[in-house]
């Protein structure tokens, strides 16, 4: 068994792709399909110097044409004001109420929602924000009104209240639920 490194010992050719990256290849190996034969051959090392001698900007072709064509086009528009930013997502649940529904599972019943609330786990779903934001809380059972909830009865509401941080500000969030639709009106209020 010898020392000797197999790239040492094997010739190799320059390519390059239709971007004019280039790379190294082995003699007498399929050249990929994407890539052509420059015309320069030798070992790994002299391959290596005529790349670092014609490969001057590493940018890909496309790009550089992108940028070439944006420095010749002449800007026609300052830049727009900056638009007044939105609300975030808690400024917009703390202000009036909102459309939820209860998350529940394995399935969507009264049923369900009873044995989370008995779980002390309930999941909100403010539906009317961009794709719906879930809220995962504890239940305060004393700030909640669960008193229509029973074996039985399967009508009626229930006003959920828990705590929560969203965005790294701690919220509360009230949500009165109608028992047989599991849905309702919530909103966040910020605990300072």
């Amino acid at each position: 068994m010898t020392d000797t490194n197999y790239e040492d010992t094997v010739p190799f050719i320059v390519v390059r792709n239709h971007e004019e990256q280039y790379s190294v290849w082995p003699v007498g190996k399929d050249i990929p399909l994407g890539w052509v034969d420059c015309g320069f051959n030798g070992d790994k090392q002299s391959c290596l110097k005529h790349i670092e001698s014609v490969w001057t900007d590493m940018r890909p072709l496309s790009l550089r044409k992108q940028m070439e064509a944006l420095a010749k086009t002449p800007a026609t528009q300052s830049p727009a004001a900056p638009e007044p930013s939105a609300p975030d997502l808690v400024e917009r649940l703390c202000t009036g109420s909102h459309k939820v529904r209860a998350v529940v599972r394995p399935e969507n019943s009264d049923t369900a929602f009873k044995d989370a609330l008995d779980r002390g786990f309930v999941q909100i779903e403010f539906t009317e924000t961009q794709g719906g934001t879930v809220l995962g809380f504890a239940v305060d059972v004393e700030q909640s009104d669960l008193s229509q909830i029973g074996d039985n009865k399967r009508n009626g509401q229930a006003v959920i209240v828990g705590m929560l941080t969203l965005n790294f500000q701690k919220v509360r969030c009230v949500a009165t639920i109608d028992l047989k639709k599991l849905t309702g009106e919530g909103k966040l209020e910020l605990v300072h």
